[in-house]
């Protein structure tokens, strides 16, 4: 009798047992194709008044998915755009979405690529770039911006309105790749690189002026 009993607790575990390790099997698949997708993740951004212009710093986190580094390293160029959107005042803004076709008031680019031959990633700025020896070099640099420099002799920025805000995102460019990786690109997740907006907060400098 107890014996018929202990089998029976068995046989009701199992399928507990089957159940749970099922669950862990997926945890571990989806945690596999979690870690391997790409991302930028804002996580500051700030504005102050410069000469007769508005200058951003900001600082995102940029992590490439193993199929876009492997793109690079097999010769693909990936370019980045920095956009910067004026939100306040809202007269002037509503102007400026309807003169700039409601895009993005101004846009910074940078093009990340991989030299086989000396074994380096470069970041390039217009004629300008900086070689790097690892991806995650070449990344933290692209995610920071320095007097970045937009509105350039608006009256905001003559002015220094303090009613002024804006926000700011970084995306990969998809328009600028090779067709063939477009089509690639199209309804891929891992290719689809782009921060959420981020609201410029007020320098510390900024505000200690006030």
């Amino acid at each position: 009798m107890l014996k018929s009993g202990m089998l029976n607790s068995h046989a009701q575990s199992q399928p507990r047992l089957i159940k749970l390790a099922l669950f862990c099997m997926a945890w571990l698949l989806c945690a596999a194709v979690w870690g391997d997708a790409g991302d930028i993740k804002a996580q500051k951004a700030e504005a102050s008044f410069g000469d007769n212009r508005i200058e951003i710093a900001a600082r995102f986190d940029v992590v490439l998915s193993n199929d876009l580094q492997e793109a690079l390293k097999n010769g693909l160029s990936l370019t980045f755009v920095y956009e910067f959107q004026l939100t306040r005042p809202r007269i002037y803004s509503w102007y400026k979405q309807l003169s700039d076709g409601f895009g993005p008031n101004s846009m910074l680019s940078y093009q990340l690529s991989y030299h086989a031959l000396t074994r380096q990633y470069r970041l390039h700025i217009g004629s300008f770039y900086r070689s790097f020896q690892s991806i995650n070099e070449a990344l933290a640099a692209l995610g920071i911006v320095r007097n970045w420099g937009v509105l350039n002799d608006s009256n905001i920025a003559r002015d220094h309105n303090s009613d002024f805000a804006g926000k700011v995102r970084l995306k990969l460019d998809r328009s600028r790749l090779p067709k063939t990786y477009q089509l690639t690109a199209f309804g891929h997740d891992e290719w689809q690189l782009e921060s959420p907006w981020i609201d410029l907060a007020k320098a510390k400098s900024e505000d200690a002026n006030e």
